[in-house]
This record gives structure tokens, C-alpha cells and sequence, in this order.
């Protein structure tokens, strides 16, 4: 344990560019990003303790320093009443990502012995921009015969398998570990997922990757993680009515290790109040501020596209717009 304090503000990211071959250019466009690669972005990293790939925090007296270093020093002060992962990681990662192409249809293990690392994936997404004509996978048609979708998997032929839904901006998606999924061309969305990378693939529609291969498929490692039980995960629009801290707010989706609301506030804004857990802002419309009720840390401004670390032991932050259109993100709470 460190003898440095903990922060006593919101905390700011550094995001991981990661160039993708399914990536696309819609990203990199609204957020203004330089990238360090030719090849189109797929994702950013905007909140990780993944090993490898933790992210580093850019305001504070932590400047400078990972979240693994944060997680080190203060993880339980961080976390509060949410649950680190098995080996002591921040439970939850926060991803954008830009779909120029379809990615591969996929799955990923549960928690347990069906995962290497003994931790599964859930996540969930956002759609912050889309094509008129964009689609999202998200299970297999109920009644699959699992014998008759293992020869078909790794072929076109999957596709007769799939539940594929149309999508737009403001739709959220539930993708428990165990359901066959894929984001198709035309999407961006916010990811909020398990600190987890394990990705099984069937079929990645007969494509090369960046170094000119196939890339690897994961055919056996994923028909022994399927859960042929679970319901298509539908894409869902929650409307904004419930009235709370002076704003709006909508459930989104929610389960075992994390829940998801979208808030509107305007410019009188309001205090988010918490119950001793870690929170995650995500700004997916507008501009606004942050400010602390009691003066403790200076206002930090935020933007489309920002991911904010509210540590469990910050017990409100006030939040408001500097927008003239809508000022909206999203709250993931860690279970």
C-alpha cells in the first residue's frame, strides 16, 4: 500500500488507440484523433486495468500513473462496495468502438474453469452513431441444434443461426458470456464490459487480417462456451422520464457485475449522488462540467466521447451542462 493519498477528484484517461482491420473512420473523426497507425481505428481503451493495456491517468496528482497503480494504492478505497475482479483488477473496462466492417461473430467464457483466466466477459453497448442501414448480431435463433450450428459455424452458412437486429443511436444491447454476437458495419458504440480480453471467434466472413493471414478462429473454444438456453439480446431504447437530480435518467440494462443508466442534465445541472461504489461517466452527447458540492477539486470540463473514473469514496459530484444542445452520458455502476 502506498503512503500517497488517494485522489480527491474525478478521474481523466489517456485512451489506447487500437488499430483494428474491421475499424472504420467515424471515431477518429468525432473525437479529432491522430493516430499513430495507417490502417483504420477499431477501438479505443478509454478505461482499462487489463494487464498489458492499463490506462494512464491524465489529471490529478496521479498524473502520470496507470490504474494498475491506483488499484494498487487505493483499490479498496477506489472500489468501495464494488467487487474487484478474481486477481484484484478493476472489474470493469470501457471501450469505444467503430465498426467500418463487420467484426467476426464471436462469444466469450463465463467466469470459471471455461475461461484460461478464470474470468469471463459480460458487456453491454451503447450505439452513439450509426448507418440508416446498421445492424447488430446478438444470439442465436431459439430452438439451434447445437450438433447442426458446429458444422455450420466456421462457414457463410452461420448466418441462417443468427438473430440480427436493425439499430441507431440511443439503442443499448445486454451480451451476457455465452451469446453469440457480432457488431456489424455502420456502428459506433460505447462497450462497458468484465476486465477481460477473451474473444472466441467461428467465423470472420472469409477475410485477411492487417498482415495479409486469416486471422485465428476459435471454433472448439467456442462451441464449448455457447449457451444455446440464452433468448437473443434485443437491442432496447429506454426513454428519458424518470425525473432525478434535477435532470432526466433511464435504466439501461443491468446484471451481476454492473448496471448502466443514461442521465440528461441541463445547465442548472445537479449532484449525482452514490451509494459507496465506483461509478463511470461516459459522455455521449454534448459538453458539460464537474464540479465537487464542497469545493474540494477544481471544475474539469468533459466532452463527447470522455470516460470518467467517480472513486467510491467521492460521495457526489455535481454535474451540469455547458451545452446548447442535450448534454447526456451514461452511468455504469460496478457491482
Amino acid at each position: 500500500m502506498s503512503s500517497s493519498s488517494a485522489p480527491t477528484q474525478p478521474l481523466l484517461f489517456d485512451r489506447i488507440l487500437v488499430e483494428k482491420v474491421w475499424g472504420g473512420q467515424r471515431l477518429a473523426e468525432s473525437l479529432s484523433l491522430e493516430l499513430p497507425f495507417s490502417g483504420p481505428l477499431g477501438e479505443t481503451w478509454e478505461l482499462s486495468d487489463y494487464p498489458g493495456k492499463e490506462t494512464l491517468i491524465c489529471n490529478s496528482e496521479y498524473a502520470g500513473k496507470s490504474m494498475r497503480d491506483l488499484m494498487e494504492d487505493h483499490g479498496a478505497a477506489i472500489l468501495g462496495g464494488s467487487k474487484p475482479t478474481a486477481d484484484g483488477r478493476f472489474p470493469l473496462l470501457v471501450k469505444l468502438l467503430d465498426a467500418g466492417d463487420n467484426l467476426s461473430v464471436q462469444v466469450h467464457p463465463p467466469d470459471g474453469e471455461k475461461s484460461p483466466t478464470g474470468i469471463g466477459k459480460t458487456e453491454a453497448w451503447y450505439v452513439l452513431d450509426s448507418a440508416d442501414d446498421a445492424t447488430l448480431i446478438c444470439g442465436l435463433l431459439p430452438g439451434t441444434e447445437a450438433s447442426k450450428f458446429a458444422l455450420d459455424a466456421p462457414t457463410s452458412k452461420v448466418r441462417n443461426y443468427l438473430v440480427e437486429e436493425n439499430v441507431a443511436a440511443g439503442d443499448c444491447v445486454y451480451i451476457p458470456s455465452g451469446q453469440t454476437h457480432a457488431i456489424c458495419a455502420g456502428t459506433v458504440l460505447v462497450e462497458i464490459q468484465q476486465t477481460s480480453d477473451i474473444t472466441y471467434r467461428m467465423y470472420d466472413w472469409d477475410r485477411l487480417g492487417l498482415d495479409g493471414k486469416p486471422r485465428e478462429t476459435h471454433l472448439q473454444e467456442s462451441l464449448g462456451v455457447i449457451d444455446y438456453d440464452l433468448l437473443p439480446s434485443n437491442p432496447e431504447r429506454r426513454e428519458l422520464s424518470s425525473p432525478v437530480y434535477n435532470g432526466e435518467c433511464a435504466a439501461l440494462c443491468g446484471g451481476e457485475y454492473f448496471t448502466m443508466h443514461l442521465h440528461r442534465h441541463g445547465e442548472q445541472g445537479a449532484v449525482v449522488a452514490k451509494k459507496n461504489k465506483a461509478i463511470i461517466l461516459v459522455v455521449v452527447s454534448g459538453q458539460g462540467e464537474i464540479t465537487a458540492p464542497n469545493g474540494e477539486f477544481e471544475t474539469i470540463a468533459v466532452r463527447y466521447g470522455d470516460t470518467i473514473l467517480i472513486p467510491a469514496y467521492l460521495k457526489g459530484v455535481h454535474v451540469q451542462s455547458t451545452s446548447e444542445d442535450n448534454f447526456d452520458f451514461i452511468r455504469a455502476t460496478a457491482s
